[in-house]
């Protein structure tokens, strides 16, 4: 946004650059929206070998209890998690279902 106003000082504020800072941030929004409901769960799925809505729900539960922190950690600690419930617990039914897709 800066680099748009900084680009356009000598113009007319209103009626060019007030428009072309509303684009640039629609486009940055689209953008935004897409890689974190669309690729970020594909990418991280295939890394972890988790299904994507099982990795939006991961994600969305550690935002919520530890925040933005929390978002950062949670598919490495959600991995360790289930990387140790199928050593230890891989007689429970939910734990095998979940680690399934584990080598």
């Amino acid at each position: 946004m800066l680099i748009g106003i900084a680009i356009n000082l000598n113009a007319d504020f209103a009626s060019h650059t007030l428009p072309l800072l509303g684009l640039m941030l629609l486009v940055f929004v689209v953008v935004q929206v897409i890689d974190n409901i669309l690729f970020q769960p594909l990418i991280y799925s295939s890394s972890v070998k988790a299904h994507p809505l099982e990795i939006f729900i991961v994600i969305l539960a550690a935002g919520s209890a530890a925040g933005i922190l929390g978002m950062i950690l949670a598919i490495p600690a959600y991995t360790i998690v289930r990387v140790i419930a199928k050593e230890f617990l891989d007689n429970l039914k939910i734990v095998r279902k979940l680690t399934e897709n584990l080598e």
